[in-house]
């Protein structure tokens, strides 16, 4: 023990005296929202309660959509953004994690938008390759985190020169705390390069400029500007999946929309467009609120939490919704520590308990209709990243993040034995429609079915090119369901998720703070016994979250 606690000593000093760069307890995105401050207990009581708690704060997001696409600055993006694609230049989205999942979606949008529109102006299609998505880790992060990449900023400057930002260019930098350091990394070449740089951020650049060095690197420099969204603490302590994530994607999905809008010379005015996209975020909540959706969630929740209770797994089966699915399913592994997706080939892994099938393509073919293009996969030797300047020890623990390792996630309609039978569940996903013949047919190999539709065919939200308001709204469902379900389980205390993984510094960072403040324990001892917690684990082969184990051993005081 002696030996463990010397180690966790090393590394909790080294954490202290070398990393105070990820130290953002002083960052917005990063505080505790009060609206939530019960929302575990909330949940353990009432299903129905918890989810009308969680949308009260996705409902505070309308005012702050409206008063960005109403700004000045918005005006000068979304103008940007049309005069680069008209004049032949791309619009690259760069995100981590929930951010770099956005970016996704929203290309996959526009590319779904350019199509549509082609069939009837042929010469829409010249504009089909105009987005393009750079998410930290490749597109194989959509289905399984790779946290250590994101505290790199040499790797987000590969990734942007990779593919090809230039002058004429612009690149979206998506971060709801301002600072990720792969996304500040791919800003910085892009404006070393030529290309224009906009920062979404829901943080205030001015408290992080002059303290993050990597930072002031892009937000100071002349090509940079950025619109700032105040949307305060997450409804789950730091867990910018949510609120933060939602109103990015859909402030920059607005901008491309009134591009869209503008290259096809179609519509009303700019400022009706505008009020039309507000009222469709509106509509979007309101329909979210409603009692046949919260019913949904409410049901879907519950029997996720008993399944999971029973040792049980979920599958979704998802066509237009399976990326939304898997923007909120990976997430859930970091931010709650359930196990990862389990690509096909390592028998030895527990399964994820969820997981998503599209019930009609097999898996490569529903890759390829997921991304609407072939996806874009890193493939660099150990040498190609120690080149780039990733450390030794982090370069071990990369995984192979290659095509053929995307393609080893078997997301299409081949049999999954191992998933199911009578102890598990089939849910269908969808925004506004019915189960297919399809579904049903797979279902009948499961236990039991539940439908995640949110509204009856009727009911849409204001209708877009790119279906943004659908989206946002599966997404927002989604977030509900994971939170709420996990929330059951006591794997979120207060507005705390207690069971976060410490992949990267920023989580380390994170947990330090939840140990503080529910164990009654300065910062330094926190993070002392966060390390400690660690090394005992390892040292056990105990795969439990360092996190929740920490606050078990010290004990809770709040």
């Amino acid at each position: 023990m002696d030996i463990l606690r010397q180690k966790a000593k090393q590394a909790s000093q080294s954490f202290l005296e070398n990393d105070t760069q990820y130290r953002l307890g002083f960052v917005e995105a990063e505080a505790s929202n009060p609206k939530t401050k019960h929302l575990g207990e909330t949940f353990t009581r009432s299903t129905e309660e918890g989810i009308q708690m969680l949308l009260s704060v996705d409902r505070d997001l309308i005012p702050l959509f409206e008063a960005a696409l109403f700004s000045d600055r918005f005006d000068r993006f979304y103008k940007d953004i049309t005069e680069a694609i008209r004049n032949g230049g791309r619009v690259f989205i760069s995100g981590c994690g929930a951010t770099g999942r956005l970016a996704i979606r929203l290309e996959a949008s526009f590319r779904e938008a350019i199509v549509v529109a082609g069939k009837q102006s042929p010469d829409m299609l010249r504009y089909i390759d105009s987005v393009h998505e750079i998410m930290t880790g490749g597109d194989y992060a959509i289905i399984r985190s790779v946290e250590s990449f994101e505290d790199y900023t040499a790797l987000g400057m590969a990734q942007a020169r990779d593919a090809g930002v230039r002058t004429g260019d612009i690149l979206i930098g998506v971060t709801a705390t301002g600072e990720t350091t792969s996304i500040l990394g791919a800003a910085k070449a892009a404006l070393e390069d030529g290309a224009r740089v906009w920062m979404i951020v829901c943080t205030d650049p001015a408290t992080i400029v002059g303290r993050l060095k990597r930072a002031d690197d892009v937000y100071t420099h002349e090509n940079a500007d950025s619109i700032y969204m105040h949307c305060g603490g997450m409804a789950v302590t730091g867990s910018t999946r949510m609120q933060s994530s939602s109103i990015e994607q859909a402030v920059i999905g607005a901008a491309l929309e009134l591009a869209l809008a503008t290259l096809s010379d179609e519509g009303p005015c700019l400022q009706e467009r505008k009020r039309a996209l507000v009222r469709g975020f509106e509509e979007c909540l309101t329909l979210l609120s409603a009692e046949r959706a919260i019913t949904a969630m409410a049901d879907q929740i519950d029997k996720e939490h008993a399944l999971y209770t029973q040792g049980g797994r979920v599958t979704y089966f998802a066509q237009e919704y399976l990326l939304d699915v898997l923007s909120d399913t990976t997430e859930r592994c970091p931010t709650f520590s359930t196990p990862p997706f389990r690509p096909k080939s390592k028998k030895g892994e527990p399964p994820s308990w969820a997981f998503v099938k599209n019930p009609m393509l097999n898996t490569e073919d529903a890759w390829k209709a997921a991304f609407l293009r072939t996806p874009r996969c890193i493939q660099k030797t150990a040498e190609e990243y120690a080149a780039i300047g990733i450390l030794p020890e982090d370069i071990g623990k990369i995984p192979d993040v290659s095509l053929s390792a995307l393609y080893d996630f078997p997301i299409g309609c081949e049999e999954d034995p191992e998933r199911e039978g009578a102890q598990n569940l089939a849910s269908f996903v969808a925004f506004d429609t019915e189960p297919t013949e399809d579904f049903f047919a797979h279902a009948k190999k499961y236990g039991a079915y539940s439908v995640l539709s949110l509204t009856d065919g009727g009911a849409r939200a204001n209708a877009t090119r790119m279906k943004l308001f659908e989206h946002l709204g599966m997404k927002i469902a989604l977030n509900t369901v994971s939170t709420g379900t996990m929330a059951k389980m006591g794997r979120v205390r207060g507005n705390y998720m207690v069971h976060l993984s410490i992949s990267n510094k920023k989580l380390v960072d994170r947990a330090t703070r939840i140990i503080s403040d529910l164990c009654g324990v300065d910062y330094e001892t926190a993070n002392y016994e966060l390390f400690y917690t660690k090394y005992l684990l390892e040292s056990e082969e105990n795969n439990n979250s360092t996190t929740i184990e920490t606050i078990r051993r010290l004990g809770q005081k709040k």
